[in-house]
C-alpha cells in the first residue's frame, strides 16, 4: 500500500539524491523553463515543497510531488507544480495522494488545488474532482531560429 508524506526541510538532503531519475523528467517537461538546479533551489528555498510516495519502507521512494502555495489577489491555492515517478505508480496511489493533498490544502486555507501536468493526466485527475479550466499552448523556438 502507497503512502505520501511530507519531506521536512532538514531532511531535503536526504531524499534528494534518490530522486534524480524523477526530477530529470520534470526537467525535461519543463521546456527550458527550468532545470534540475532551479527546481531544487525552490524546495531549499521554502518556496516550495517536496512530497515522496513510498511503500512500506520508505528507502524506496516511489514518486513525488512538489507543490507551492499561491496567493491570488482574492484566494489561495494550492499549486501541484512537479510530479513524476515510477510507471503506474501515481494512478495506484491516487486515492491516499489526492486525499492527502486535499486535506493539506485546507488546512492552510486554500480555496482549492490546481495541477499543473501533461495532457495525459486529464482523464486520470477527473476522478478525484479536477476539471480542464485553462489550457496553454506553447510554440517553443530553436536556438537556430
Amino acid at each position: 500500500m502507497y503512502e505520501i508524506t511530507l519531506v521536512p526541510f532538514g531532511y531535503l538532503y536526504v531524499v534528494l539524491p534518490r530522486l534524480t531519475p524523477f526530477l530529470d523528467r520534470s526537467e525535461f517537461w519543463t521546456h527550458g523553463r527550468a532545470n534540475i538546479d532551479d527546481i531544487i533551489r525552490f524546495l531549499y528555498t521554502g518556496d516550495m515543497h517536496l512530497w515522496v510516495v513510498y511503500e512500506g519502507d520508505f528507502d524506496k521512494i516511489h514518486a513525488y510531488l512538489i507543490t507551492e502555495i499561491k496567493d491570488y489577489p482574492r484566494a489561495k491555492m494550492f499549486v501541484v507544480q512537479y510530479c513524476a515517478g515510477d510507471v503506474g505508480v501515481l494512478e495506484a496511489a491516487g486515492d491516499v495522494v489526492f486525499s492527502t493533498i486535499e486535506s493539506a490544502a485546507r488546512d492552510a486555507g486554500c480555496a482549492g488545488i490546481e495541477f499543473f501536468g501533461r495532457p495525459g493526466w486529464g482523464p486520470y485527475v477527473k476522478k478525484y474532482g479536477c476539471d480542464v479550466q485553462t489550457v496553454v499552448y506553447e510554440k517553443h523556438f530553436n536556438s537556430e531560429d
